[in-house]
């Protein structure tokens, strides 16, 4: 009887959790915070606009994050950043289109690669790994990683190297949602 009772509950639990790997999810929250270590200034931004869609089943991920909504405490270093280095006027978003690599719940691990698109420029084959906790419905993917502003022209002047690095640190955590 224990036995019988057993594979059923491992049966309902298998079911549960495929029924749950074919589903789309949707970014529910975010935070994305970006990180300038520089001698003389450490400059932190961040940005919780952010839109996108993963399919476990192909997956296919798409992150899209608004820029414009990119926000530094220095009005000052704001302004710099929207309208010098990112002109956002020029390319508002950075879109991450990729697909996942590793999904692994038992270690908490997702990697995905793909294509990052920032200042219009796209580095191809750009991976991301996170870790993943999973509650639910819902995914809490958390990452850090770094990108090179040279790799994506952004121009730092020799007079402002000192206070804005050209590899900028990059914290996210992105909130997944089944989508409904």
């Amino acid at each position: 009887m224990k036995s019988l009772f057993l594979l059923l509950w491992i049966v309902v639990a298998t079911n549960l959790y495929a029924d749950k790997k074919i589903k789309e999810l949707v970014v529910k929250e975010a935070k994305i915070q970006f990180i300038s270590e520089a001698p003389q200034e450490t400059i932190r931004g961040n940005v919780t606009k952010v839109f996108g869609s993963a399919n476990l089943e192909t997956k296919k991920v798409s992150i899209q994050i608004d820029l414009k909504a990119l926000n530094i405490p220095s009005r000052m270093m704001n302004r710099h950043m929207h309208e010098n280095y990112l002109e956002t006027e020029l390319y508002p978003n950075t879109n991450f289109v990729g697909v996942i690599k590793r999904w692994d719940i038992k270690s908490k691990i997702v990697e995905i690669e793909g294509d990052l698109t920032l200042h219009g420029v796209t580095k191809k084959k750009f991976k991301i790994q996170g870790n993943i906790e999973e509650t639910e419905k819902d995914f809490l993917i958390r990452s850090n990683f770094e990108i090179h502003l040279a790799d994506f022209k952004i121009e730092v002047p020799k007079l402002v190297i000192l206070k804005l690095n050209d590899t900028i640190q990059i914290e996210s955590e992105i909130l997944w949602k089944d989508q409904e």
